[in-house]
């Protein structure tokens, strides 16, 4: 029985590099359902760089390569291209603009604010909040309170999934990614549906929250410390 790594071996074998790449994106179309995750077979990450070393990959083989990538839980694209809010603009001259930043990018990723974002000043500690906000995605609710604990360089984390009848979930991941160095912190919710994590030791970075459960993730914006 020829199995998908004798196919792809018989792929790889053409000398031509370009009539090798064409081979593979028909290899691509006829296997769609059964393509490997990037990682899991060192063959195929290694014919998926040639032939984009040689040809523009086609739409439909764009989804392919878009439904590879969105499997990957715990992506960390990182953030230098994407907008980012530096959480140390919330206190000072900078704190309307930047309140106004964090509520734009919460909104480009439909997040909706429960408490806007400020500069609160703790005992002993300031804590500059990024404020409550929750997302609805299908029966599921995420509600997520977030701040920064400026003297000790740590994240405040306050969690509750919820589903339509208002009940707390249990067993949804949650993990505080830094652009570079990956997941710093994961933990999943109680019975109750909570994560409760007053003390994250962070550090400069930048930073993005990503709830996960079954088979969806959410993510927040990134945020730079």
């Amino acid at each position: 029985m020829t199995t998908l790594n004798d196919k792809l071996a018989t792929v790889m074998k053409i000398e031509d590099e370009r009539e090798c790449s064409s081979a593979f994106e028909s290899f691509c179309r006829e296997n769609f359902d059964s393509l490997p995750l990037p990682g899991e077979n060192k063959q195929f990450d290694r014919a998926m760089w040639n032939a984009s070393s040689f040809m523009k990959l086609s739409p439909s083989d764009e989804k392919i390569v878009s439904r590879v990538t969105e499997r990957m839980i715990g992506n960390t694209a990182t953030a230098t291209s994407k907008a980012v809010l530096k959480v140390k603009d919330l206190v000072g001259t900078t704190r309307e603009a930047a309140i106004a930043t964090w509520q734009d990018l919460l909104t480009g990723m439909q997040w909706n604010s429960m408490v806007p974002a400020g500069a609160m000043r703790g005992i002993g500690s300031q804590l500059v909040s990024l404020g409550s906000f929750e997302k609805q995605a299908e029966e599921t609710k995420i509600q997520v309170n977030l701040g920064w604990l400026v003297d000790k360089d740590q994240l405040r984390l306050l969690l509750n999934a919820k589903d339509t009848a208002d009940n707390g979930m249990p067993d949804v991941e949650v993990r505080i990614l830094e652009s570079e160095r990956g997941v710093v912190f994961t933990r999943k919710t109680n019975l109750d549906g909570a994560v409760v994590a007053p003390q994250i030791n962070v550090g400069p970075g930048e930073y993005q929250i990503q709830v996960a459960w079954l088979d969806k993730v959410i993510e927040t914006p990134f945020f730079r410390i």
